[in-house]
């Protein structure tokens, strides 16, 4: 019986924390790699290694092929003015599209600065990561700290303003995977 109540008080909570499990995002269209991702074409802007060390640069293209996500959400809790509107891919997608086990998985993101921020999965899968490659209708640019964005949704979430900033990788150039 006591299992039974922690099970629930769990469930809860994550069902409040998710917001009646409403996704922090809006679908703009469905896509998939239906297999492995494709070679790129175009100017490489990130690269995935898996656990077990392969490794796959995408260009725009290759990312664009994914299922398309907006999300609306401001940078920081002091922001004034509208909430910045960003659309990329989901990072659980990739992971499913890659075929890798979320269980004990850990993420590490580096940026084009060397800023790495690594943390477990399960930390990261309820904030729903996107890797946003416009923001506002105008793609990232190296000046708008581009190409690739790590984004979550702040007013949904209201995290830890400390916790939640070290969050948002710019310039985002690697990501590892790994157990």
């Amino acid at each position: 019986m006591r299992r039974l109540s922690v099970v629930l008080i769990l469930l809860l909570a994550a069902l409040s924390a998710c917001k009646g499990g409403e996704p922090s995002y809006t679908v703009l269209r469905k896509g998939g790699w239906r297999g492995r991702p494709p070679e790129p074409r175009g100017e490489v802007i990130l690269t995935l290694i898996t656990p077990d060390g392969k490794s796959y640069d995408l260009d725009r293209a290759g990312l664009a092929r994914l299922t398309w996500v907006r999300r609306v959400t401001r940078y920081h809790p002091e922001e004034k003015g509208p909430p910045a509107s960003f659309e990329g891919v989901l990072l659980s997608q990739i992971i499913s599209e890659l075929g890798i086990a979320e269980k004990g998985l850990r993420v590490r993101f580096s940026a084009l600065d060397d800023y790495q921020l690594e943390r477990p999965w399960s930390q990261l899968k309820p904030y729903e990561p996107i890797l946003a490659l416009r923001q506002d209708g105008k793609p990232l640019t190296m000046d708008n700290y581009g190409p690739l964005r790590v984004i979550l949704p702040y007013e949904r979430l209201k995290p830890d303003p400390t916790e939640y900033n070290a969050l948002w990788v710019w310039q985002l150039r690697r990501i590892y995977f790994h157990y």
